[in-house]
């Protein structure tokens, strides 16, 4: 226990010295205590200066032993107090830490190996007291945070790199899907173009027609042999027409499938056209027998055609109504 009385003497000049001592004691005290909570601190250096107050020469020893007993009381109860504060804000942070360790864990840009040292550096911190253990796990939290923010920027990469490889094969899969598109436009029994390719291969010929024709057939009878033997044997008949006609044209020459039994084929050549029809009349007049089974019977159908060439020329409106004119002059109205 703290006693005073023994630097309290009746020698009235050593007496004043002690009470000045003192005085300066609990006057550093006051201002050079701990703050912890503000408020607390505030109301502690109002109790010391309340003993500062009554501390006067005049002031009896029994009352000046009074004084600073209460003093010491204020600065023990204030010291406790500010103890649990200092305790409390560890806790609190602890807690804070361990909120965000778990945060990092949950939003998974971590791998498992950060997130073990996370937990670890958690567990870690509850039992830390000594200041050296704090700079030590300060550390090892700056590089394991420094893992984790590499670990997120090379996910970030990836995804970005996932989302190109995926925009480029989207792109790819456009591009397929356009040319099944394109090549979806074929007729079922000659395999050839349709009509709305050779639309949009006239439409391009006839922006620069020199030296281009173009070549008209209509099979004859096809109408007849589908009410007689069926659509099917209609459309081998119209295949083996196509297939003759192609055979006969180059391999630059592009044929389609018009509409009804007619077939067009665009040409690119450097003859007059009276040359031209000479070399088309060569392949398109022959006349060719197709052999079909129709039930338990083989049937024999005669292949002809009517034809026309055309030399391509402008307006594409007037061209388009000569190949239209023609085609209806030779296919029965009621063909399907």
């Amino acid at each position: 226990m703290i006693s005073l009385k023994s630097y309290l003497s009746r020698d009235t000049e050593a007496e004043t010295a002690y009470r000045r001592i003192i005085g300066l004691f609990l006057q550093g005290i006051s201002l050079h205590a701990v703050e912890g909570d503000k408020a607390d601190h505030e109301r502690f250096q109002e109790d010391i200066d309340k003993c500062l107050s009554v501390l006067s020469p005049e002031t009896p020893v029994s009352e000046l032993l009074l004084v600073v007993g209460g003093a010491l009381r204020a600065m023990e109860d204030y010291n406790q107090r500010t103890s649990k504060f200092v305790r409390r804000q560890n806790t609190e942070l602890q807690h804070m830490v361990s909120m965000l360790t778990q945060t990092i864990i949950t939003i998974g840009a971590s791998s498992e190996h950060s997130v073990n040292r996370l937990q670890s550096i958690e567990k870690s911190i509850e039992s830390t007291r000594a200041v050296e253990d704090i700079q030590i796990l300060k550390l090892r939290l700056s590089e394991c945070l420094e893992e984790v923010r590499d670990e997120a920027r090379r996910q970030q990469r990836d995804g970005r790199d996932a989302l190109e490889n995926l925009k480029k094969e989207l792109e790819s899969s456009q591009e397929v899907m356009g040319s099944l598109k394109i090549n979806s436009d074929r007729d079922a029994a000659t395999g050839l173009p349709g009509k709305s390719e050779a639309d949009r291969a006239i439409r391009a010929s006839i922006e620069s027609p020199h030296g281009k024709f173009l070549v008209i057939a209509v099979c004859s009878r096809v109408q007849a042999v589908n009410a007689r033997f069926g659509y099917s044997v209609g459309d081998r008949v119209l295949e083996a027409f196509a297939e003759h006609f192609k055979k006969g044209l180059s391999a630059s020459d592009q044929l389609f499938r018009w509409q009804g039994p007619a077939l067009v084929a665009l040409i690119e050549r450097a003859e007059r056209l009276e040359r031209v029809r000479t070399e088309i009349r060569q392949f398109a007049d022959i006349r060719l027998d197709k052999t079909v089974e129709v039930g338990q019977r083989t049937v024999l159908i005669p292949i002809s055609a009517i034809w026309a060439i055309f030399p391509m020329a402008p307006p594409l409106d007037a061209f388009m109504r000569q190949l239209e004119a023609f085609t209806a002059a030779q296919t029965p109205r009621d063909y399907a």
